[in-house]
């Protein structure tokens, strides 16, 4: 089977180098109906887990905002023992629609893999491990909510207390797991060869300086108010915003590409 270099259309100059990522691609075993049969709808995810967690762990757990660290245990146990059956439906629902980040990760890795194939994959797996770890503090912080919920007659304002901190302590300091996906986004996206990359410039630079803003996470358990604390402007406000909307823009931009790379393929196999 001839591989070579080829130009093609879909936006492209003409000189630009157009390959598959595998070889299998171009095998007649799987038509580009069934290549990319899965893809929208793993796309789709993205939005559909941003939408679901805002209301299950933002508006049923009220995480948004989320209560303030400076108030004492007393008024925490009152908070579970008012709120306990609103609470653990809310974190229930996160820790189901918590997974829907995996197959929305997916999704950008399999564009990522047709951005510059020939080259080595390491961006690309480490997006994609990069983002199906991140269900794990997504998922995680919320057994800690759910567990305050459960039996809040029972648990001491203390203890309440210390669940309520550990699951904001496990969900902002295990930022680093998200800031490696979305640099490497960021990092593929800029090497993209073509005429009119798949995802433009500003996005991909959104995604790194996103990425990396979460570094002012490392603030927060050195402060109980203010702009560094859980419910502040900064670690809070700002930081689950600038995330809230990468997840948009890169679903989106997601979205743009897959009819763009069906045209790239199909052109492939007719020169195969």
């Amino acid at each position: 089977m001839n591989t070579a270099v080829r130009p093609i259309h879909s936006g492209q100059a003409p000189t630009d180098p157009v390959v598959a990522p595998d070889p299998h691609v171009l095998r007649a075993v799987l038509s580009n109906a069934a290549y990319f049969r899965y893809w929208r709808a793993c796309a789709a995810m993205g939005p559909v887990f941003l939408a679901a967690f805002l209301i299950c762990w933002g508006a049923l757990g009220h995480n948004i905002p989320p209560i303030p660290a400076d108030h004492t245990a007393a008024q925490m146990g009152e908070f579970f023992r008012t709120h306990y059956n609103e609470v653990r439906a809310g974190m229930a629902g996160a820790m189901l629609f918590g997974v829907l980040y995996l197959p929305w990760t997916l999704s950008i890795t399999k564009v990522m893999e047709w951005i510059n194939p020939r080259e080595n994959n390491i961006v690309t797996t480490l997006q994609m491990w990069g983002g199906g770890l991140t269900v794990v503090p997504l998922v995680t912080s919320s057994v800690f909510w759910l567990t305050g919920s459960y039996r809040p007659d029972v648990l001491s304002d203390i203890t309440l207390q210390m669940l309520y901190d550990q699951g904001w302590l496990l969900i902002d300091m295990f930022y680093a797991i998200t800031t490696i996906p979305m640099v490497a986004i960021g990092v593929a996206g800029l090497a993209d060869q073509r005429a009119r990359p798949l995802f433009p410039r500003w996005a991909c630079w959104y995604s790194i300086w996103a990425g990396i803003s979460f570094l002012f996470e490392l603030l927060m358990p050195f402060f109980k108010s203010g702009l560094f604390a859980r419910q502040g402007w900064l670690n809070f406000w700002v930081e689950f915003l600038v995330w809230f909307i990468y997840i948009l823009v890169i679903t989106y931009y997601v979205f743009k590409a897959i009819p763009r790379l069906e045209q790239e393929r199909a052109a492939l196999l007719s020169k195969a």
